[in-house]
């Protein structure tokens, strides 16, 4: 079996991947109302894609790879509400905008609004300034922030550091940017 095949036999699995999804979310976040499970399943096929990717090419290692995810179950379950934990542990400050029930002048304004917000937004400022640090630095810390999730011991096992020098350079990281930050909202 190629890893090809095991993925199309996963996405056969996608319909009750989705109602295990939509049964976690309404158990775990009922305000939610059930508005996000197929996001969360799309996030859990993507998690298992990158996985997939991971392995060896192997028949064994593959098979043992569809053990975990070929049916639905515990793993499959784990997966969805760690992902829902993931995504709604804080409460969200955004709401969902229904368009159908919004008038031609409303969807309008919302159009035109959107058009007239070219500002940066904070995340640009980071990124762009985080790009001028020391090479190491920056490295370490878009690792931190976008591959590993702010999970240290992940990072360290996958890239040899020790747990000290991304606890160090993620620290000194986020101390340039907040008096960079500062610097700038006080001389408006």
């Amino acid at each position: 079996m190629t890893k090809k095949e095991a993925m199309k036999l996963i996405a056969s699995k996608y319909n009750s991947m989705k109602r295990i999804a939509q049964m976690s979310e309404n158990k775990y976040f009922p305000n939610n109302r059930g508005l996000y499970h197929e996001d969360v399943t799309q996030d859990l096929y993507l998690k298992i894609q990158t996985e997939i990717d991971k392995i060896p090419n192997k028949k064994s290692e593959i098979l043992k790879f569809l053990d975990r995810y070929g049916q639905p179950g515990a793993y499959i379950y784990q997966s969805i509400k760690q992902i829902l934990i993931n995504t709604f542990r804080k409460e969200s400050k955004y709401t969902r905008l229904d368009f159908k029930n919004l008038s031609k002048n409303e969807r309008q304004y919302l159009v035109d609004q959107g058009k007239e917000m070219k500002e940066e937004t904070i995340q640009d400022k980071v990124d762009k300034y985080v790009d001028s640090f020391y090479w190491f630095d920056k490295k370490v810390f878009n690792l931190y922030r976008y591959d590993f999730k702010t999970h240290r011991t992940e990072m360290s096992k996958e890239t040899k550091l020790s747990q000290s020098t991304i606890y160090r350079t993620v620290k000194r990281c986020k101390v340039k940017i907040s008096e960079k930050l500062k610097k700038e909202y006080y001389e408006k």
